[in-house]
């Protein structure tokens, strides 16, 4: 691909006639809102939807609970997750030259959409209330379900920045990213955006009009103008070398040649693998072994070893990291430690587990229980003694399910036997490095010190995850090479067996324990009605499902080499 060729979504020159259009458009939806036979219209409007959507507060407990769910703020970032992980996927597909361009292109739409909602912020904000703080009668979510913080009041909602943010990624994703991803946004949009409506946080206009405006301006800005055309040219000076690095970094340091072109389908599933690890039943190894990346991960950790050591001090590094397997294992630790911190600080997985457990562990019920099935059907069915190593799997993985936590010291020496236990548990499918840390009483400790960064806990638990590392990977890789069907079989016992553990309806009883909430005592039960919770964790369920489907595509989508860089890098 020329490094001059341009994505032609942006105008290289000024175009008089698109910028008239565009920004007229622009003008004449704001002018509807502001004369006064358009806007009795548009009042109506506003006043029909806000009264039809918060009326499903209280038709149903399902709901409400949908609407306090996706109506809270921290559902803000989760979404954000969602676009991110969105982009990722479409941009590891394809070739390297399409990978360079949308590495550039989602630089180009980030710096975008800084800059337009700072000075949405500063030009356009109007104080403006929100329906719950003008009409009576409403219902509030809070009322439903108490633990609810949906944003149901604004003094200033006008104009509604995610709807803004959603209506110009739907611009933006159709014209450089193809028609069906617009599309995709624009669906989003609307899902993104109903919440708050319903809560009574925003008027139907704040995204229609305020949105809108914003949104028709920003299509001037991109094809009637070279403004965005030069901001493009200038995210290439960085992201076009970026790229070159990274092919650079692959054709030298891949133990396999020119293998792993593309690191966002890495980091991609780095996220995956560092989201399961948080949640107790749920394994990190698993997912490794669903998305085809667990036996190369655990040979890249065995070969930290004394040759690993050796090479290092002769200052062979590039054998050294080869040997590693740096560029196979660096874009999964990033997608790892991000998913991580956003899981244990922004959206805490702990406190989604405690409040909405139906939901959170009835999506990794589902993933995993797809997964298992996937597995016996890709080995075929036991026969012999390997029904011996199933059934010894199924038994060790529901073991793990009925262990009872325990209070346990603070002390170094113990933090870092959990970190020996966890890593180790974490390394082997079926097996939950979040149960683990969860009957060692030290769950809840581990994801606040991940959330503050505290160096005093950390340090001796990440060293006692480094020995565990190196001590059983080794292990782990010669099992794999001499009795690779055995494990394989007494590993999809051990994932089948822990599905135990995160089957989504449990009475869960908790207690204080050392000035903190600790689960006690968890007791499943098959459910006898379909309330809310129910339907919730069924449907999570299906979602799960066909998450693992979605998983599964991306360990067959393999990118093609880019041609002409390949020479010019080899």
């Amino acid at each position: 691909m020329d490094r001059d060729d341009d994505t032609g979504i942006f105008a290289p020159r000024w175009n008089i006639r698109h910028l008239l259009i565009w920004t007229g458009a622009a003008f004449l939806l704001a002018g509807s809102w502001f004369w006064p036979e358009t806007r009795a219209l548009w009042d109506a409007l506003d006043m029909a939807i806000f009264r039809a959507l918060n009326a499903t507060v209280a038709a149903s407990d399902a709901i409400a609970f949908f609407w306090a769910l996706t109506g809270d703020r921290r559902f803000d970032y989760f979404s954000a997750l969602i676009v991110l992980i969105i982009y990722l996927a479409v941009i590891s597909r394809g070739d390297l030259a399409s990978f360079r361009h949308g590495f550039a292109f989602g630089g180009v739409v980030s710096i975008l959409l800084l800059v337009i909602i700072a000075l949405q912020r500063e030009l356009i904000e109007y104080p403006r209330p929100s329906p719950t703080l003008v009409l009576d009668a409403t219902h509030s979510i809070r009322d439903f379900i108490p633990w609810s913080r949906a944003k149901e009041a604004s003094a200033a909602s006008f104009p509604g920045d995610h709807a803004t943010v959603m209506m110009i990624l739907a611009l933006t994703w159709g014209l450089g990213l193809g028609r069906r991803l617009g599309t995709l946004a624009a669906v989003l949009t609307v899902a993104f955006a109903l919440p708050r409506m319903a809560a009574g946080a925003h008027w139907t206009t704040d995204a229609v009009i305020g949105g809108g405006f914003v949104t028709l301006l920003t299509a001037a800005l991109l094809l009637g103008t070279p403004l965005v055309h030069y901001l493009q040219r200038g995210v290439r000076l960085v992201s076009d070398p970026a790229v070159d690095f990274w092919l650079l970094a692959v054709s030298r340091l891949g133990r396999e040649g020119r293998d792993n072109p593309n690191p966002a389908r890495q980091f991609m599933r780095g996220i995956c693998i560092g989201a399961i690890q948080l949640v107790p039943g749920a394994s990190a190894g698993g997912m490794a072994l669903v998305l085809g990346l667990y036996r190369r991960l655990i040979e890249a950790v065995a070969h930290l070893d004394t040759e690993f050591i050796r090479l290092l001090g002769r200052g062979e590094f590039t054998a050294a990291l080869r040997r590693a397997d740096l560029v196979f294992v660096l874009p999964l630790l990033g997608g790892g430690i991000a998913a991580a911190i956003f899981f244990s600080r922004v959206v805490p997985i702990e406190l989604l587990a405690e409040e909405i457990p139906e939901i959170t562990f009835g999506l990794f019920f589902g993933l995993l229980a797809a997964a298992v099935v996937a597995l016996l059907r890709r080995n075929g069915p036991p026969h012999g003694i390997a029904w011996l190593w199933l059934g010894a799997g199924v038994a060790c993985g529901m073991a793990m399910g009925l262990l009872t936590p325990v209070d346990t010291p603070n002390e170094i020496w113990f933090v870092f036997l959990c970190g020996v236990f966890t890593v180790a548990a974490a390394m082997m499918p079926g097996l939950s490095a979040a149960l683990i840390l969860l009957i060692l009483g030290k769950y809840a400790t581990t994801l606040e010190a991940i959330a503050n960064v505290d160096f005093l806990y950390l340090a001796p638990f990440a060293a006692g995850a480094l020995v565990g590392v190196v001590s059983l990977s080794r292990l782990i890789a010669a099992l794999l090479e001499h009795h690779a069907q055995t494990v394989t079989i007494a590993v999809t016992g051990l994932m089948g067996g822990s599905l135990l553990a995160v089957w989504p309806f449990q009475h869960r009883e908790y207690m204080e324990v050392g000035g903190k909430m600790r689960l006690v005592v968890s007791e499943a039960y098959l459910p006898q009605t379909f309330d809310a919770g129910v339907v919730m964790g069924l449907a999570a369920m299906i979602a799960g499902a066909v998450l693992y489907h979605f998983l599964d595509r991306l360990t067959k989508i393999e990118p093609v080499i880019e041609p002409e860089r390949e020479r010019t890098v080899a």
